[in-house]
């Protein structure tokens, strides 16, 4: 090899050199940087064709990685994301339950089964009475606030799934670019190795949103699919993901994702992992049953007070009339009547003595009376009397002891006649409360529409104490204070005070269960790290032996070509 073919040599090995420190001031400059991946050149002697040295060639600079540990650590990200949004929900849910809305619910409960007890203890006290009314509101405000905190905890889960949205769109948009970088650098014959250490980072944050699928074609591009082979990325473009409205309830939002023609498909269904799947499990899972638990608790609570209020009297409750406060659609009328039990009710007529003068005794069936039968056998119940009109022509049927009717609107009214009063006497139909009559709190949802009786806040001395009009009479209110403990709830296996407690526990317990999940995932996505660490990342002493390697390269290349020049001046100097 001749003197110039040296130089040549030389020149390569001092770029080789240099090419490799800079790949190690690379490695070094990202040691911090999440998902880079160590580079290194890759270099080979020089090919020789010629039978002589042609010193090294550079063939590029690869990442160093492992493809298997690095799709566990994308596959295992997911589960751990599921696990953690599960663990943070509940938690949330447990905060609103023991925090002081939650502690203030159950003293409002407390005092309000308490004020009852003093009703009882001194059943003609308005000073009782009306503390019974101030704890009674007190409860309804704070039923209603606790089931709005349920509520509001609901809409925040729909925002956070928004954001997740604009996040995974933010993502996919981005692996979209770089595909197209990476498409473009490989094309002529570059490096992308950056890039894909982006890509793949890229691909792990989305992994923690969303169950997907991914692979790479021919060309280098990320493919991206969901569960059901939907793209989300597919080459240089992404398909975007879009809240869709849930017909049932318009509070709840579901996955939509927008295809190629703008079509938008719904899949919630779909979806296997990640947050977004989670957030829409728990949401309509286990905070939409704690807030439907907690309505039922609401509901039975009132009606088991309204059934027991319904059917006695307190110190002025004989009355002419009373309209019911519900109104009643034509279909609800011609329905059985819910919840309604197999039984009789009693409506008594008493005179201005309060002496009890009649007793009306109607039976009803479940499962087939409604509301319109119900007052076709009042009205029979209340015998019909002969009246001829003024012409002296015709005859007609009328009510004139008792009569029931309904009104256009729905609402069902009852009067009495003959000059006499009625109250209310023992119903073990529960179709008085059902209807509303002599009820102490008026409800048909739930929390969203329970309100104190308006007829009792306007006087105190309505309130249901006894089964008659005798002074004294307390028998009624001992028995609505005894519901506190009583079993009503769960086909009467526990009381409301134990319904509420196993809420409390059960969400302690799911905690516990998702915390435990959360450990275990965690530990073994830090397996599944330490593996992936431990081939791609960055070793500062491995650097730092690959520096000084390529600087005494660099100078012994230098000191090389110094020489081959030195001869070859000598040379031309002869």
């Amino acid at each position: 090899m001749s003197l110039f073919g040296s130089f040549d040599i030389g020149k390569k090995a001092l770029s080789a050199a240099q090419l490799g420190q800079s790949v190690v001031g690379h490695n070094v400059a990202n040691v911090g940087t999440e998902g880079f991946s160590r580079q290194e050149v890759l270099q080979a002697a020089g090919t020789p064709n010629d039978g002589k040295v042609h010193g090294v060639d550079v063939l590029g600079v690869r990442r160093i990685h492992d493809r298997f540990t690095k799709a566990k650590v994308v596959d295992e990200q997911n589960v751990v994301s599921s696990w953690e949004t599960r663990k943070d929900v509940l938690i949330e849910a447990e905060v609103i339950y023991s925090d002081m809305e939650g502690k203030r619910l159950r003293g409002d409960l407390d005092a309000f089964w308490n004020a009852w007890s003093s009703v009882a203890n001194e059943p003609e006290s308005v000073t009782m009475r009306k503390a019974l009314l101030a704890k009674s509101e007190s409860l309804v405000n704070g039923f209603k606030g606790f089931h709005e905190r349920l509520g509001d905890f609901r809409e925040r889960i729909n925002e956070r799934l928004n954001q997740e949205f604009e996040e995974v769109n933010q993502i996919t948009r981005s692996i979209a670019d770089l595909n197209t970088q990476v498409q473009q650098l490989e094309s002529r014959g570059l490096a992308a190795n950056d890039a894909r250490d982006q890509r793949e980072q890229l691909l792990q944050d989305l992994s923690s949103k969303i169950t997907v699928q991914s692979f790479e074609n021919p060309r280098g591009t990320l493919e991206i699919q969901v569960a059901n082979g939907q793209y989300l990325v597919q080459g240089r473009e992404y398909f975007a993901l879009k809240p869709i409205m849930d017909s049932d309830d318009a509070v709840n939002i579901h996955v939509g994702l927008v295809d190629d023609i703008g079509a938008i498909t719904d899949i919630s269904g779909l979806l296997k992992g990640g947050k977004i799947k989670e957030y829409i499990e728990q949401r309509d899972g286990n905070i939409n049953r704690y807030r439907e638990e907690m309505n039922s608790l609401i509901k039975e609570v009132a009606f088991q007070v309204n059934r027991v209020h319904s059917q006695g009297t307190g110190l002025k409750s004989a009355r002419y009339t009373e309209t019911g406060p519900y109104l009643f659609g034509s279909d609800e009328r011609t329905r059985p009547l819910p919840f309604l039990q197999t039984g009789s009710f009693e409506i008594k007529l008493v005179d201005q003595d309060n002496t009890i003068k009649d007793v009306i005794n109607v039976q009803v069936v479940a499962g087939e009376d409604t509301i319109e039968s119900i007052v076709e056998k009042i009205n029979r119940a209340a015998e019909a009397y002969e009246v001829i009109d003024e012409e002296g022509n015709e005859s007609i049927k009328e009510h004139t002891k008792f009569k029931a009717t309904i009104a256009e609107d729905g609402r069902i009214t009852f009067r009495s006649g003959l000059g006499n009063q009625f109250i209310y006497g023992e119903d073990d139909s529960g179709a008085m409360a059902l209807l509303g009559f002599n009820s102490f709190f008026h409800i048909q949802e739930g929390a969203s529409d329970i309100r104190l009786n308006a007829e009792l806040v306007e006087n105190e001395m309505r309130i249901t104490t006894g089964s008659d009009l005798t002074p004294g009479d307390n028998q009624l209110a001992l028995q609505i204070s005894e519901l506190q403990r009583k079993a009503t709830m769960e086909d009467e296996s526990i009381s409301f005070d134990q319904f509420f407690n196993n809420q409390i526990t059960d969400i302690g317990l799911k905690v516990q269960d998702a915390s435990k999940g959360l450990r275990g995932h965690n530990q073994m996505l830090e397996q599944y790290e330490a593996l992936r660490d431990s081939v791609s990342s960055v070793n500062l002493d491995e650097e730092m032996a690959n520096m000084i390697k390529y600087q005494r390269a660099y100078e012994s290349s230098a000191k090389f070509m110094s020489t081959i020049d030195q001869m070859t001046q000598t040379i031309i100097n002869m």
